[in-house]
């Protein structure tokens, strides 16, 4: 029994030993991979670490300017298209002048050199130049501006804001020979107001808007027409005063038309005349003219030898004498 146990404890020994040499051999074969890797790798290292220290550098390049930079300031580009590009018909506009608007490329460079507070500013003109929107409901309804025809708080916020006028949108659309907007060209032809009194601001409220032609022409202003019919009556004395010089206006417009039409058409009439004269002394040229004399006539009643005759074609006088 004694026999067996020993052989059993040198076979578990042996058996030890082996597995012990096949974990030291694995070991130093991880070992040995690893050292390779690291060979491999190291020639390239000292690339890897450049690399890293440049990219750390320019992020602390950028932070420092990004830092040092004021909020809202302009970041000019280090190239623009208008450095390398003299006329980009990509944004270029036709105007039908045959020339090219040195205006229009102004507006680009400011465009494109709008600072934040700029672009603030001018996103607050245009805001200021739209329709104001729904107004809100009153929270003190007893002391809330009501309606001038209907009595109804739902006063239209644009009107009452603007042209201090308390009306609603309802009696708005209902009343339009009172309530609608009037531009001031039918301002001056049908009220006949002038230029300086439709500009001052303390006769007459007006909404100032883009002009819906062309973003070049000047801005539309807008007026209410009871406003202007209060003061176009005040001024010419009454309605019907305004009619009478309204109907004296419109013959003198008609009167200055008739009289543009005669002065051409007479005008039209010498040129054909002097046509016509033209060219019958081109179909008479080279060509002798024969009178063609009428029969005589006595010129004088006191001298009966005294005798005319004159030419059918030309039109031409002599006078004879017959004894």
């Amino acid at each position: 029994m004694k026999v067996i146990q020993n052989h059993r404890n040198a076979a578990n020994a042996a058996s030890t030993m082996e597995s012990i040499s096949f974990a030291e051999k694995s070991t130093n074969r991880s070992r040995e991979n690893k050292s390779n890797k690291l060979d491999t790798l190291s020639p390239n290292k000292p690339d890897i670490l450049d690399k890293v220290r440049f990219f750390k550098g320019e992020k602390s390049i950028q932070d420092s300017n990004v830092s040092s930079r004021k909020k809202g300031q302009y970041i000019r580009p280090s190239i623009r298209k208008s450095d390398y590009i003299e006329y980009d018909f990509s944004t270029m506009k036709d105007t039908f002048g045959g020339f090219l608007s040195e205006d229009a490329e102004g507006k680009d460079v400011e465009k494109e050199e709008k600072s934040l507070d700029d672009w603030k500013k001018a996103q607050e003109e245009k805001e200021a130049l739209n329709p104001l929107g729904p107004a809100p409901p009153p929270l003190d309804i007893a002391n809330a501006p009501m309606c001038r025809e209907c009595g109804s708080i739902d006063v239209d916020k644009k009107l009452f804001e603007v042209f201090k006028c308390r009306v609603c949108r309802k009696c708005e659309e209902k009343i339009p020979e009172k309530y609608s907007l009037l531009t001031k060209t039918e301002c001056k032809e049908d009220y006949f107001l002038t230029e300086p009194e439709l500009a001052d601001t303390s006769l007459f409220h007006r909404i100032v808007k883009e002009n819906p032609h062309s973003g070049t022409f000047s801005k539309m202003q807008l007026f209410l027409r009871y406003q202007v019919e209060e003061y176009a009556f005040k001024k010419w004395g009454g309605e019907e005063k305004l009619d009478k010089e309204w109907l004296r206006r419109e013959a003198m417009r008609k009167a200055r038309k008739e009289k543009k039409f005669n002065s051409k058409l007479s005008q039209m009439r010498r040129k054909l005349r002097a046509e016509e004269l033209t060219r019958k002394f081109r179909e008479a040229k080279g060509s002798k003219h024969v009178h063609d004399w009428s029969a005589p006539i006595q010129a004088d009643n006191d001298n009966p030898h005294i005798y005319k005759r004159r030419c059918m074609e030309c039109g031409m006088e002599v006078e004879e004498i017959q004894l």
